[in-house]
């Protein structure tokens, strides 16, 4: 399976992480400097609130919840992103019909199977369940996603048994490729089959050079620092005579990266928000103009329901945004402000518009209303206002959204097929102001 061309590119990987301070960055860009020993610990209760739905004591819908919660206060894994926390989300959502079946067969396929054969079982079980859901969708962005179906298993496979059940990361098929020992399968038993298989080869192979026992942890981590880890720092280069950063936008270029260009994944006008909202040149009425229209024209690709406002329309917010089918709302506000937004006199004005809209939405059914700033950056602290809001008003979540944050969330409904509910639950559920960081470690998986 590996030439002698690839192995020494293997061993040249290994070498370099052996040499290394061996750091590991989780999802959100933080050092872990004991990702392994954390693992052993969170595996002790992942393993329990497992064993609680496979035994019936919770149901899965609280399995689900509680997976949820647990990886997102512990993120040693990345399943929290789309290949994980989500497509989870998307076969329960999507199976309610027949839940039980459901229920059955994930009780069967998620315990560890007892050698690759039936691991590839399972595999093809789930696989298949899911390609049913997908044919059968009237909108196939709102099932699971059948391509997922190898990280998600393996996922549970290795809470149950680490040593033995190597996670097929995206992360490590991008450094495989790299080095020429990966190409796309059919579906995800070919998949899983040559990864599993490949990665005991590059386990013995280190075993025969260092005379060490390898684990599927130490190899994940070499190629995470070779290639695969999506958290590695960049070098900024900082000019002469520019002013010093706010530590918030000193954080966002030097976090982490996503594994596409974001250009690839959007339309060339919407592409322009973050360049119009910097821009000097214009006068600040025709740059908010069209900062405005890009922000609602994100919105509509996102499948919002937008109703324009802005400029000509007296003291009202840019939009309004909805999703009748759960009957929620955003007032959205767009700044094209170049140096950074802070909330300055506009207090008054947000709760007017609060106050005149809100009542309107209730009467035609929005029972879950929200406030959306976009702007390029945030240079105020608006949390003190934004506990006046959602305490006062009928407004349920106050979000501040950064421009780049935004065209990300676009992108990543391109790639993966996000649905709008999976774009709500994201929006209200991260804190503000939302970065691009918190969008890609959201959607991508490691």
């Amino acid at each position: 399976m590996i030439n002698n061309k690839q192995k020494d590119q293997i061993l040249k990987i290994w070498n370099s992480y052996s040499s290394s301070d061996k750091l590991v960055l989780d999802t959100k860009g933080n050092v872990l400097p004991n990702i392994d020993g954390e693992r052993e610990k969170a595996i002790e209760s992942l393993q329990e609130y497992l064993n609680e739905f496979v035994n019936g004591k919770i149901d899965i819908h609280e399995f689900k919840t509680t997976v949820d919660s647990f990886n997102k206060r512990n993120n040693l894994w990345g399943f929290t992103a789309t290949k994980g926390q989500m497509f989870f989300n998307q076969l329960v959502r999507n199976s309610e019909n027949k839940i039980d079946r459901l229920v059955s067969l994930l009780k069967k396929v998620l315990v560890e199977p007892k050698d690759l054969e039936e691991a590839l079982e399972h595999i093809q079980t789930l696989e298949n369940y899911c390609i049913e859901n997908y044919k059968d969708a009237k909108d196939r962005r709102k099932v699971a996603n059948p391509s997922s179906v190898g990280y998600f298993l393996s996922y549970f496979w290795q809470i149950q048994n680490h040593k033995e059940w190597p996670i097929i990361y995206t992360s490590l098929t991008i450094s495989f490729e790299e080095i020429n020992l990966w190409r796309p399968f059919e579906n995800q038993k070919e998949a899983y089959s040559y990864f599993f298989k490949l990665n005991e080869e590059v386990k013995l192979l280190l075993e025969k050079e260092t005379s060490k026992k390898i684990s599927n942890w130490q190899v994940e981590h070499a190629f995470w620092k070779f290639k695969g880890n999506p958290n590695k720092e960049k070098k900024t280069v900082v000019e002469k005579n520019v002013e010093k950063e706010t530590s918030e936008d000193s954080e966002t270029k030097l976090s982490i990266t996503a594994n596409f260009k974001l250009e690839d994944y959007l339309f060339p006008k919407v592409a322009k928000l973050i360049e119009i909202g910097a821009d000097t040149e214009q006068s600040s009425s025709k740059k908010g103009n069209q900062f405005e229209n890009l922000v609602s024209e994100v919105f509509k690709l996102m499948d919002f329901d937008v109703q324009s406002l802005g400029q000509g329309y007296g003291r009202t917010p840019d939009a309004i945004i909805k999703f009748p089918e759960e009957h929620t709302a955003f007032l959205v506000d767009a700044k094209a402000y170049t140096n950074g937004y802070s909330l300055g006199l506009d207090d008054r004005a947000i709760k007017e518009y609060i106050s005149y809209h809100t009542p309107i939405l209730k009467k035609e059914g929005y029972t879950k209303i929200g406030f959306i700033i976009v702007s390029n950056s945030f240079k105020s602290n608006f949390e003190e206002f934004i506990n006046d809001i959602t305490w006062n008003t009928e407004i349920k979540r106050f979000i501040l959204l950064q421009s780049e944050a935004l065209l990300y969330l676009l992108a990543y409904k391109s790639k993966d097929r996000l649905t709008l509910p999976n774009i709500i639950e994201t929006l209200i559920s991260l804190n503000s102001p939302i970065t691009s960081k918190q969008i890609i470690e959201e959607y991508d998986d490691v």
